[in-house]
């Protein structure tokens, strides 16, 4: 499988485990998922454990370089805000959905798990220069 198409694949996988952290935060909470106080609340809540899989997937995804980072964020990111359109298209929410800043905390802690990823952890695969 070509590097492109297994970050597409991990993509989509990021995405299930995001919506479904998100499905068991808004079940958590007990709240209507549409209610307009309750619905920000749970995007924002939701972006901790966003950020978390993104993080945990560029680990095993090997994440090393700023080009990966960059990539893979932000092809994640554009998965998941196609998943958020099906799901305001089928629920026919779209301003109920995007007019919350916390969706754009989720998009974000998903395009910078990566990237905070390769930031911290990039000494670490990255060939060292021996000194005497």
């Amino acid at each position: 499988m070509k590097k492109m198409e297994r970050d597409v694949l991990v993509g989509w996988i990021v995405v299930v485990l995001v919506l479904l952290m998100h499905f068991l935060i808004t079940m958590s909470l007990g709240n209507s998922y549409f209610a307009e106080n309750s619905l920000n609340r749970m995007l924002w809540l939701s972006s901790f454990p966003a950020f978390l899989i993104a993080f945990v997937a560029a680990f095993f995804q090997k994440t090393n370089t700023v080009f990966l980072a960059v990539r893979r964020g932000l092809l994640w990111t554009i998965e998941l805000m196609v998943a958020f359109t099906i799901l305001a298209w089928v629920f026919r929410s779209f301003e109920g959905l995007y007019a919350n800043a916390g969706l754009y905390w989720l998009f974000g802690a998903v395009l910078i798990g990566p990237i905070f990823y390769m930031m911290a952890f990039r000494r670490q695969h990255s060939k060292r220069i021996r000194t005497p």
